[in-house]
């Protein structure tokens, strides 16, 4: 009974490390950018659906990196044919970059983090028409 367990907890554990990594991949395919280096991997949540027409997928995370390095990150990985709108309170920062494959092909980044916090929120978002 001891040595099931034993290994039941070495199998999860292993199984808990390898999809890590795996999260990363998933976006870079799904998606087309990459996770930021620095994304708290437990943090990371993927969601995909249909609707209306279009196919949309989303993934969602927290980085440990400010703020501006987040924004440049995906700012030199969206390249120049993009949208961004940027807004800043007091307390909040958003930017939002819209990039274009296609006009059936969009991918939104959004950026949030409150003003002198460390981690930064991201989500990205990919609407698409599947042809």
């Amino acid at each position: 009974m001891r040595c099931t367990r034993g290994i039941l907890a070495r199998i999860a554990l292993a199984m808990a490390i390898a999809a890590v990594p795996t999260s990363h991949v998933f976006a870079l395919d799904d998606i087309g950018l990459p996770i930021h280096p620095k994304a708290i991997p437990s943090s990371i949540v993927r969601n995909s659906g249909k609707g209306e027409g279009t196919n949309w997928i989303q993934v969602t995370f927290k980085a440990n990196a400010p703020y501006g390095e987040v924004v440049k990150y995906y700012k030199e990985k969206t390249g120049r044919n993009v949208e961004i709108s940027q807004l800043s309170s007091e307390t909040l920062m958003n930017t939002l970059i819209l990039f274009k494959k296609a006009p059936q092909d969009q991918i939104n980044v959004n950026i949030v983090s409150k003003v002198g916090k460390k981690a930064t929120e991201v989500e990205m978002t990919r609407n698409y028409v599947k042809q």
